[in-house]
């Protein structure tokens, strides 16, 4: 009995050390925890970062966790960092701060909050390209594929296709309308045509490019604004009663005289009259034979100022088969011509195509009668110069003309 009682003291002695090592365990890990359980704070929700500039914005939601004061943010390894201070409220509050200052490249940036006791979340990864110098040098302007400005100053632009993996989305226009307003449009990248009304004629326009290096991006980059002028420049209302229907300054019967035009004697072979047509309209036209006389050196023109560049002077015979189809031999001398002071040379035997005084002709023949006659000339300087129609030209001839037009070219 004695031996049993002995047994029994000495098990309560055993459980007893055991219950104290437990107790002193139980105290090492509160020494890890500082007297606790491990606390977290509650993450940023919906994280983001906007890549920009040389500069990230990051973005995100604290939600639930009304104890968090902080936001960390570390690149490099954690050799860089920013806070970002959070004033809790009642609700969801939004975190928004921007990151300057970051040369171009790709960063992992790792992200934490922290409560007032320094308790901080679990750390959430990022990966983001921040773009620079590197990035702009690589853009490219948008090309034109044509420009012109019409007669009724509206500035045409064709824009050529872009290479969209660049991130353009744009191109930005800058110019002064007549009334010197300057104005600035901006063409999407989808967009191949703009035309801009009230172009201010001997102006120059500005442009460049807009680039978004992904759709996310808080900056835009630009090209350099490049100044240009429109390609090609309609002149034409720069020549009076230039399309059909032609007005007279006086007529008889069918014919008469072309009003702001210079019609010489010889080219009114109608009782004095010639140059204008009544039929269809009024028309321009130089006819000879069917009971008229022939014309030897007539000549119909007007005399404008010209500044120095390259001009097209073009005229729009009447099409169908009747325009200059009209039996033209070589026996005839017709030219569409331009030349330097206040009259056309003679025509008579092909003399206009020596005469110092020409500066462009094109001798008109039977087959031009379904197209443009054209003549391309250049000035060095500005200079008065005549244009329209020298014309030698025999029995039973026609010269049907719808229009004429002058255009400045910049190519």
């Amino acid at each position: 009995m004695k031996h049993l009682k002995n047994k029994l003291k000495l098990i309560i002695l055993l459980l007893s050390i055991l219950s104290i090592i437990a107790c002193s365990g139980s105290d090492e890990y509160l020494k890890y925890t500082e007297g606790g359980e491990i606390s977290y704070t509650g993450k940023i929700d919906s994280l983001k970062f906007y890549p920009g500039k040389n500069r990230v914005m990051v973005k995100g939601l604290i939600i639930s966790d009304p104890k968090v004061t902080e936001l960390r943010v570390y690149w490099n390894n954690k050799a860089d960092s920013v806070v970002v201070p959070i004033n809790r409220t009642n609700g969801i509050d939004v975190v928004s701060s921007i990151i300057p200052n970051l040369p171009e490249n790709i960063y992992n940036f790792q992200v934490k909050t922290f409560d007032a006791k320094g308790n901080g979340s679990v750390v959430q990864d990022k990966t983001t390209q921040v773009y620079g110098e590197r990035y702009e040098a690589s853009l490219s302007d948008r090309k034109i594929a044509s420009s012109s400005l019409s007669s009724s100053l509206s500035l045409i632009i064709n824009f050529a296709t872009m290479d969209l993996t660049t991130g353009a989305y744009a191109t930005e226009v800058v110019y002064t309308d007549k009334f010197d307003v300057v104005h600035t449009v901006t063409i999407p990248v989808a967009t191949s045509q703009v035309t801009i009304p009230n172009y201010k004629i001997g102006s120059q326009f500005k442009q460049r490019s807009l680039f978004l290096p992904v759709p996310t991006s808080i900056d835009t980059f630009y090209t350099d604004f490049v100044s240009k002028v429109p390609e090609v420049i309609d002149l034409s209302y720069m020549i009076k009663n230039s399309a059909v229907p032609f007005k007279a300054s006086s007529s008889s019967g069918r014919w008469g005289i072309l009003a702001d035009w210079t019609t010489n004697d010889a080219a009114k072979n109608h009782g004095g009259y010639g140059g204008w047509d009544e039929w269809s309209t009024g028309l321009f036209n130089l006819e000879s034979g069917w009971g008229a006389p022939l014309i030897t050196n007539g000549k119909v023109y007007q005399t404008l100022t010209l500044e120095a560049g390259t001009y097209t002077y073009k005229a729009n015979p009447r099409v169908n088969g009747s325009g200059l189809d009209s039996g033209y031999t070589i026996s005839d001398f017709v030219y569409f011509t331009v030349a330097a002071g206040k009259t056309l040379p003679n025509s008579a035997a092909g003399v206009l195509e020596t005469d110092p005084l020409t500066i462009g002709f094109k001798r008109i023949i039977k087959t031009m009668s379904s197209t443009s006659v054209e003549v391309t000339f250049t000035l060095a300087q500005t200079k008065e110069v005549s244009l329209g129609i020298a014309t030698t030209q025999g029995d039973a001839r026609y010269c049907n003309i719808l229009s004429f037009n002058l255009f400045k070219n910049n190519k």
